[in-house]
């Protein structure tokens, strides 16, 4: 991993290629899980909180596997590379290591939560809650965006916007480019 000297945090690098891994796996676009002006920073937290649950060389593993699918020629798509980092065509449970950290991954990102990947945990079942990572997780997860709405309690909308149909999924920052 390459830090930043000033904090010994990721460095810029690092970050964007979690945000385009993540991208790969969530389905949204790059630009909208790391925008330039980015005030809650999620692709920074989320990064820090993984890498505090499985360390350091795990994730540094799964991004070396990312970048080695982004890195092919020809090229594979946004789907080809989430399909291979998650082994589709393995049968369910069995995935490696690197597949249940990128599911575990994915339900960050979707739910605001980390969900503890089987390999970790004693009894080897996965999907249990280790925490919400935090409130602004929670409320910026992508579950409300793909459902084009909010979470109980909290509205970025204007009000009254329910009187109107919800854009497209594309405005709430989903690829819809048919997996590119």
């Amino acid at each position: 991993m390459t830090t930043t000297p000033s904090t010994g945090g990721p460095s810029d690098s690092v970050l964007q290629d979690f945000a385009d891994m993540s991208a790969a796996l969530t389905g949204f676009q790059s630009s909208f899980l790391r925008p330039f002006l980015d005030p809650t920073n999620l692709s920074e937290v989320f990064y820090n909180f993984a890498v505090a649950q499985v360390g350091q060389t795990a994730m540094d593993n799964l991004l070396a596997a990312f970048r080695s699918r982004k890195s092919q020629t020809p090229p594979l798509t946004a789907q080809q590379i989430a399909d291979s980092l998650l082994e589709v065509t393995t049968p369910t449970g069995k995935e490696s290591n690197q597949a249940q950290l990128a599911q575990a991954v994915i339900l960050m990102w979707y739910l605001g939560s980390w969900y503890t990947p089987a390999y970790q945990t004693a009894n080897k079942q996965p999907g249990q809650v280790l925490q919400v990572i935090s409130s602004q997780a929670y409320t910026k997860s992508l579950v409300w965006n793909v459902a084009q709405a909010h979470p109980m309690g909290f509205s970025a909308f204007t009000f009254g916007y329910w009187s109107q149909p919800p854009a497209g999924l594309a405005t709430f920052g989903v690829n819809t480019g048919g997996g590119q």
